[in-house]
């Protein structure tokens, strides 16, 4: 355990110092973080194209010794600004976190990239990482260890559902749940259908149930408006995003409330957009099928929506969101039903190192028999490239992360992109764009509506800060990153090379400007504390970033000391610098 103990715990440490840094919070020298409380921390690393650090974790030494990452959160106490409650519960996060990393890299680390991309789907996604900016990204508070042991995606345990009688006058529903509920309970379907009678079957979470549930529900239960049915059905597993089930061989996959907290938000089911969800996906669905730019598009169907209105919550409409979230279901086309017989890989698999070190992108080129910037090339035309013209053509914005986006591959070559969870991770833009007119006036009065210069970020930030991001620098070895982007920049500009009836939206959102603001999710949670509150909180702002997008033959010609920062470390692109 010591080894395993140690080998997380220098992972986690790196990534605490590359992503503080990041955000502000943190400002190494040299190699030398030198901190308020006296305590000083060294490592090595090299500054990659969008500032941060890669920060090689055995090289990371404090003076004095004691080098784990709850020493580093206290030697940084002034510098993170959290107060004391809050620090202990961030410690705690901290403490979740690297018990699961720990879990994980037992299980799975020692398979290496070819190992890895010859798993099944549900095995493959149960290996990755996490949220590869949140630091407490196992953070979970509300479970422990026998909890994570049984139903986190890591451990790759069967989960039954749960399942429930509940008066239809106590729902929003949308769609047409029968499909769905019968692909869940296959043999048992006509019994709990019968035990159901007249009021509408819904699953849940079983940790749910007893963790929240069978509490909260007793006058219901009492009045007969819920009734316990039992656990039945197939076996489901987790998936990375830990409130969404699936199931081999399934058609649908069900997203299920969890009242936990992790990654900076509770896992409740929201009501707001439930009774629209299938529509939303029957039009962005319609959109790709007549666009034939889009024709590499497939939207993972939300086939049905559940959502029980608690009537005590009701009449408590400031308490905090989560109360308001406690049960609810959400039926979603399996990513494998829908493949064709391609292979449906989450985004945030292509950055994930297996035990040799090398990003399972650099393996799937291998297996395509393609070079890495001929492989990159058609993953941007499958990916970046539809999201810019859904965006520029129809104003819908996706936060496009790595767990909201799946690439399809045949024989390891991208060939196509999954799109999902339209609840909460959609946008419009905040015009009416006559390509809009499709969409109910209804949906369009519940999306939220940015303006172009934030909903960009839905690009830039979600998908290029949050993923592309930490594939170039793991691609660094093979393909230096200032090409990564070059390719990147050249695919994007073919594309709106092809499209010129679109050049007035493409400059609308704009993907080349040089700069572009620093969102932050890290240093929020220092701000505001565990404290319930009526919203989920929002990303703070940094200081602005260069964008690897931006033209350098536009820029100025470079001074001789241009290609260094003002900390001495060479922008991306240059030779590989150890700090």
């Amino acid at each position: 355990m010591n080894a395993l103990y140690g080998a997380a715990a220098r992972r986690l440490l790196a990534k605490m110092i590359s992503e503080l840094a990041w955000e502000d919070v943190l400002a190494p020298q040299d190699g030398v973080l030198r901190l308020a409380s006296g305590a000083i921390w060294r490592f090595h690393g090299t500054r990659r194209i969008w500032d941060n650090l890669e920060i090689d974790p055995d090289s990371i030494a404090r003076d004095g010794g004691d080098t784990c990452p709850f020493r580093l959160i206290t030697d940084a106490r002034a510098e993170l600004a959290m107060s004391p409650a809050t620090e202990a519960m961030f410690i705690r996060e901290i403490a979740n976190t690297l018990t699961q990393d720990m879990a994980t890299a037992e299980r799975w680390g020692a398979l290496d990239g070819t190992a890895l991309t010859a798993l099944p789907g549900e095995d493959l996604h149960a290996a990755l990482e996490g949220h590869p900016k949140a630091l407490a990204n196992r953070g979970r508070l509300g479970w422990g260890l026998a909890e994570n042991a049984a139903f986190a995606p890591e451990a790759a345990q069967p989960i039954r559902l749960f399942w429930l009688a509940v008066a239809r006058q106590d729902l929003a529903v949308s769609g047409e749940a029968e499909p769905a509920l019968r692909d869940a309970l296959g043999p048992d379907f006509a019994r709990l259908c019968r035990a159901a009678g007249e009021d509408m079957l819904m699953p849940v979470h079983p940790w749910q149930w007893t963790g929240h549930l069978a509490q909260l529900t007793l006058p219901q239960q009492a009045a007969g408006r819920i009734r316990p049915l039992g656990p039945a059905g197939h076996a489901f597993r987790a998936t990375p995003s830990i409130r969404t089930l699936t199931r081999a061989g399934g058609r649908y996959d069900v997203k299920l409330a969890l009242g936990i907290l992790n990654t900076s938000a509770w896992r409740g089911v929201p009501g707001k957009f439930i009774a629209h969800g299938p529509a939303i996906s029957d039009w962005l669905a319609g959109i790709c099928a007549s666009d034939p730019a889009l024709s590499r598009v497939t939207v993972l169907h939300e086939a049905a929506g559940q959502w029980w209105r608690d009537p005590v919550m009701a009449r408590c409409p400031d308490a905090p969101y989560r109360h308001h979230e406690a049960l609810g279901a959400i039926w979603r086309d399996r990513a494998e039903a829908r493949a064709g017989g391609a292979t449906p890989v989450l985004h945030a698999a292509l950055f994930h190192r297996g035990a040799d070190g090398a990003p399972l992108a650099w393996h799937y080129a291998r297996q395509a028999g393609m070079t890495l910037d001929a492989w990159l090339a058609a993953l941007f035309r499958v990916t970046v490239v539809p999201l810019w013209l859904l965006l520029a053509r129809y104003g819908v914005g996706f936060i496009a992360h790595g767990q909201n986006i799946t690439v399809t591959l045949e024989d390891g070559r991208p060939v196509g992109m999954m799109l999902k969870d339209f609840q909460g991770d959609m946008d419009l833009v905040d015009q009416d764009f006559p390509q809009m007119q499709g969409l109910d006036p209804d949906i369009r009065a519940i999306l939220p509506r940015k303006p172009p210069a934030v909903i960009i970020h839905d690009i830039q930030t979600a998908h290029f800060v949050t993923s592309l991001r930490f594939l170039s620098a793991r691609l660094a070895q093979w393909l230096p990153e200032a090409q990564f982007y070059a390719i990147l920049r050249d695919v994007l500009q073919a594309a709106r090379a092809r499209h010129p009836d679109r050049a007035q939206r493409f400059a609308l959102f704009d993907l080349f400007a040089p700069t572009m603001p620093r969102v932050c999710i890290n240093k929020v949670r220092f701000e505001i504390g565990y404290e319930d509150s009526a919203r989920r909180p929002l990303p703070a702002r940094g200081t602005d970033l260069g964008n690897p997008l931006f033209d350098p033959m536009s820029m100025p010609a470079p001074s001789p000391q241009s290609s260094r920062r003002p900390d001495g470390l060479p922008v991306s692109g240059s030779p590989a610098h150890q700090e």
